[in-house]
């Protein structure tokens, strides 16, 4: 039992090595994009990298991980799911969509060929 907690403790320890890393080439890519490659950069990676790597992790990571969740398409499924309600649609007053079915189309299309008709007879 103590092998197999020791091991998802060092598992979740080498994840967060990782992400860590990850932000952190992440924003140096976005700092010398910005920037350029000037000794104010190099300042900003370098303390950005102390806070994110050290001090302010805990803070910074699950800020970080909520981003990437709402940059991967997450929030959709989140306004999906509060915003969206089950039981579909309300229901339309007024105009609706001048293409409803192939049906509406045919009936369309012979409406249009009786009038073609009838101005080919005068």
């Amino acid at each position: 039992m103590e092998i197999a907690s020791l091991f998802i403790w060092e598992f979740i320890s080498d994840v967060s090595f990782m992400l860590k890393v990850f932000v952190m080439m992440t924003l140096a890519n976005w700092v010398r994009n910005h920037l350029g490659d000037s000794p104010v950069s190099w300042i900003l990676i370098v303390g950005i990298g102390y806070f994110v790597l050290f001090d302010g992790w805990a803070v910074f990571g699950p800020i970080y991980l909520l981003y990437l969740l709402l940059g991967f398409g997450v929030s959709s499924i989140i306004i999906d799911f509060f915003f969206v309600g089950a039981g579909g649609p309300p229901e339309q007053e007024g105009i609706e969509s001048p293409v409803s079915s192939g049906v509406d189309i045919m009936k369309r299309m012979g409406e249009k060929a009786a009038h073609m008709n009838v101005m080919r007879r005068r």
